[in-house]
């Protein structure tokens, strides 16, 4: 299985679609909070895109999250996600900080 980074980020959800599935998940890993958002990791069993770890976003108000990432549940899948939530984190520091890239000053 590919991994796959959802190019929706952001987008509103919309429960109508086919393939939308809304389920309670459970956190197996928190990665912290930045910028009014949780970043966690989820082990979904069930998915139907078989055993994964599903990166998750939520906005720390609230009790939904959105999937980011899915890879396979594999010691592998274990470590990708490790490196996908926290670039998401940093990115999410980043805008919180409001920091600029060097030299665009």
């Amino acid at each position: 299985m590919d991994n796959i980074i959802r190019p929706t980020f952001g987008a509103p959800r919309r429960p109508e679609q086919p393939d939308a599935r809304r389920v309670q998940v459970f956190t197996q890993r928190v990665y912290g909070e930045a910028n009014g958002c949780r970043v966690c990791l989820v082990h979904d069993a069930d998915a139907p895109e078989g055993d994964v770890y599903k990166v998750v976003v939520g906005f720390l108000s609230d009790d939904e999250v959105s999937t980011v990432a899915i890879l396979p549940a594999t010691p592998e899948g274990d470590t990708d996600s490790e490196i996908v939530a926290l670039a998401i984190l940093r990115t999410l520091a980043m805008l919180e900080t409001g920091a600029t890239p060097p030299g665009s000053a």
